[in-house]
């Protein structure tokens, strides 16, 4: 009779916590955005014949039901602490080091995207009138592996930069920053908590590639930091571990005059910071304002020369606020979203460089090389 009575009870207990968790659904405020994820959420699915017969409305009520869970915050956490407690040494592509660092999951070998964007770029380079400079950057991984425990599947993000500079064409010069990066402090380099490199890492690249050109960049005395508190980034809000307290931004800046502005945004700015991103969910924005199709930046010096064009992904919205310094003029292009022909730009504004500038995460999983002509 006992044992009757407890599984009544468990029953009970059962049907009532389906019955508190459907009743908060219903009644508990929707948000359009979640700051964790840094993402919006799905919106109520429209009912309709055309939604109903083809199963769209099923989908996307799901994924609706599924972002508006309550506690959802506290429930992902816990789900990807509990993966990573039984043993699972990678929840959501994210891993976990000693120090509290996060880092993507190691990239693997992609030969056909490593042929087809060097193909890309040896064709692109051929048109123009000066070598296009080609650089990698590895990921906080490969750098940082030693604080990652029991690590089964290496980075290899050495043999992946090597595989492509090996089918660099003769107009394309690569530089390398494996050497640079591996006598630095490597601790700096990349955020703890997103995927991207910091300010210094940044610095460090900057100053590689000037001295690639045989100029010399900006020393770190010629710059005054700052720090901005609370940052959170990318990689921690895939992740779900939201016990990890957030990082500040270093923030390294010339003190020099410039004047930038965007294809896609009218006017001009003085500033290479954009402090009213600070109020949004990703503050690495603050940085050149985020992506867009073409940024250019003018330099103020009367004494600054050369022009540079920066074909690019997102690691260059903090690497182009250093170019600026040693530039009179930087264009930065991405391939996401400028579509017009850059060997067009190329011969229009006679730049003195070429800069491709890519994380190895990108370069192999970016499909737009095939808009670099």
């Amino acid at each position: 009779m006992r044992e009757k009575l407890s599984g009544y009870i468990l029953c009970l207990l059962f049907l009532l916590g389906i019955f508190a968790m459907a009743l908060l659904f219903w009644l508990l405020p929707k948000e359009d955005f979640s700051e964790k994820e840094k993402r919006y959420l799905e919106k109520p699915p429209e009912l309709s014949w055309d939604s109903l017969s083809s199963g769209a409305f099923g989908e996307k009520a799901e994924k609706y039901m599924a972002d508006h869970l309550p506690f959802r915050d506290f429930l992902v956490g816990v789900a990807a602490n509990a993966e990573r407690f039984v043993g699972l040494q990678v929840t959501k592509d994210i891993y976990v080091g000693e120090s509290g660092r996060l880092y993507e999951a190691p990239y693997r070998e992609n030969s056909a995207a490593t042929e087809t964007n060097m193909a890309a770029i040896n064709d692109f380079a051929k048109t123009l009138d000066t070598p296009v400079d080609f650089m990698l950057v590895p990921s906080a991984g490969y750098m940082m592996q030693d604080d990652i425990q029991g690590l089964k599947d290496p980075y290899i993000d050495n043999e992946l930069i090597a595989a492509a500079y090996g089918k660099a064409g003769e107009n394309v010069r690569c530089i390398d920053l494996l050497e640079a990066f591996a006598g630095a402090d490597r601790g700096r380099l990349y955020y703890r908590t997103d995927h991207h490199w910091t300010a210094y890492g940044a610095w460090l690249a900057y100053r590689e590639y000037m001295a690639s050109l045989g100029r010399e960049g900006k020393a770190m005395e010629d710059y005054s930091l700052s720090y901005i508190p609370g940052f959170y980034g990318s990689t921690y809000s895939r992740s779900g571990f939201w016990q990890y307290p957030p990082e500040d931004m270093e923030i390294w800046d010339d003190g020099g005059s410039y004047s930038v502005s965007f294809s896609d945004r009218e006017g001009s700015f003085d500033s290479l910071f954009f402090p009213e991103r600070l109020e949004e969910a990703d503050k690495y924005t603050y940085w050149l304002d985020g992506n867009h199709p073409l940024v250019r930046i003018e330099n103020q010096d009367p004494e600054a020369r050369d022009s540079l064009l920066v074909i690019r992904d997102s690691y260059s919205n903090c690497l182009g606020c250093f170019l600026a310094g040693s530039y009179k003029t930087v264009v930065l292009a991405d391939l996401r979203y400028y579509k017009d022909a850059l060997s067009e730009l190329y011969r229009q504004e006679n730049f003195d460089n070429v800069l491709i500038v890519y994380s190895i995460g990108n370069f192999l999983t970016d499909n737009n090389f095939v808009w670099l002509e």
